[in-house]
């Protein structure tokens, strides 16, 4: 099923106007109290037609980091623009050495291909947040970016599946329970 909705959502998105709602998308996020308040972010670098990430990163009142694959694990980097190097899926990562404090970290933008309303969300299926999200002890705020289109009523989940706690579309922001 989970194969299914990805492949469903990945044909929805390839049709959308991605630029136009990222801008869009772009101008709820920074309005958000939540945003406001963080002063240490987690971030995607966002590739191919994801809601795009990388001019967010000139928000220089932020602290920036960025996740790297190593394994099955994500490690955590400060974004450094000089640093960056596309790992074996072609997506721009860290080659800094890792941070091991996370509970710096106030809010994790997380990437997803769909959402439902609960907060549930469908990646592109190596659970990489999931696993980082049930590893870390702190509480940071968990918001996933993605258009209107791609707010399923419902997706299926597991029980090591992690929920966020907003979504942010190109039209509102949305608290999750």
């Amino acid at each position: 099923m989970k194969n299914e909705l990805r492949n469903i959502a990945k044909e929805k998105r390839s049709a959308l106007n991605i630029d136009e709602i990222s801008a869009k998308v772009k101008a709820v996020l920074f309005s958000c109290r939540e945003y406001q308040n963080a002063k240490n972010i987690l971030c995607y670098y966002s590739f191919g037609n994801e809601i795009c990430t990388t001019d967010y990163f000139d928000d220089i009142s932020k602290t920036w980091y960025l996740p790297k694959v190593c394994g099955d694990d994500l490690l955590i980097c400060k974004y450094d623009k000089n640093k960056l190097k596309a790992n074996k899926y072609g997506i721009l990562e860290p080659t800094c050495k890792e941070i091991d404090d996370f509970s710096i970290i106030d809010l994790i933008i997380i990437p997803a291909l769909c959402v439902d309303r609960t907060g549930y969300r469908i990646g592109y299926g190596k659970g990489y947040y999931d696993r980082f999200l049930k590893k870390i002890k702190c509480n940071p705020v968990k918001i996933v970016l993605i258009s209107e289109e791609l707010i399923f009523s419902d997706v299926c989940h597991d029980d090591y599946d992690e929920k966020c706690d907003i979504i942010v579309t190109e039209k509102a922001k949305y608290y999750v329970n």
